[in-house]
């Protein structure tokens, strides 16, 4: 969706309706226009992948000689769920600033402070559904036996292995992380075009290995740090990363050029 298209689609007659709209809210409400991407699109994908995981169960069980329960224990390490979205979760994020940075600040005249805001709430707001997606689809695959064959993709193992809350926790922070990310890498192509992204990530992955071989260097045993609470401790890493990349957001888009 082009700024030309959210400018006939709607937006602009919604903005001067809701004037008087808080302008932080505004921003939210402008990243929500697009409903089909948000809301729908992440429902599809889920269920596309779940009924792939249902074919795969269904000709393994055909096919090899292993027996539906043991088909069903093995599927418990069943990765899917966390693996399927991820980059469709970056991209929403990279167009939530490089659709509507341009309109939300030339024509809905926002501030970059209220715009980075607006687009901060909605990464928490959008998180939360897409964390809520997750659970749904999880309580739907438990109360139909596992999609009435045992096949699983959302009650195993990576999300909590059918714990609700854990679940919930690291589908928040995964979205939460991809989002920023993406918003974040927008910000740096809005400023610095593409060899600023791919600097960016270069400089991204210095970063890592350095903080791995600084890791490696002292000592510190990571094995033990994980070894409870695993879920909410792997989520509290993601949650810092996404603060991160949404200071560094803040930080470029101050300077970002709106015609771009």
């Amino acid at each position: 969706m082009s700024t030309a298209t959210l400018t006939q689609a709607g937006p602009a007659p919604a903005a001067s309706a809701h004037h008087g709209m808080n302008p932080v809210l505004r921003i939210v409400r402008l990243h929500f226009v697009d409903r089909l991407q948000m809301f729908w699109v992440p429902i599809i994908m889920l269920a596309s992948v779940a009924a792939v995981c249902v074919v795969i169960f269904l000709l393994l069980v055909a096919l090899t000689p292993a027996t539906a329960d043991e088909l069903t224990e093995g599927f418990r390490y069943n990765q899917a769920a966390l693996w399927s979205w991820p980059g469709f979760i970056v991209t929403i994020g990279v167009y939530a600033y490089a659709r509507t940075m341009p309109f939300a600040i030339g024509m809905m005249g926002s501030t970059r402070r209220h715009y980075w805001a607006g687009t901060a709430l909605w990464i928490v707001v959008h998180s939360v559904y897409l964390a809520a997606l997750i659970g749904i689809f999880l309580l739907l695959e438990q109360a139909t036996g596992h999609w009435f064959t045992g096949a699983r993709m959302f009650d195993v193992y990576a999300l909590g292995d059918g714990d609700l809350g854990a679940a919930l926790l690291i589908s928040f922070a995964i979205a939460l992380v991809c989002l920023s990310v993406g918003a974040g890498l927008a910000a740096v192509y809005l400023r610095w075009g593409q060899y600023g992204v791919m600097a960016g990530i270069a400089g991204l992955l210095i970063i890592i290995l350095g903080a791995v071989a600084l890791v490696l260097g002292t000592g510190v045993d990571l094995m033990t740090f994980f070894t409870t609470n695993l879920i909410a401790k792997i989520a509290g890493l993601l949650v810092v990363i996404a603060v991160l990349a949404n200071g560094v957001s803040w930080l470029v888009m101050r300077k970002v050029p709106v015609g771009r």
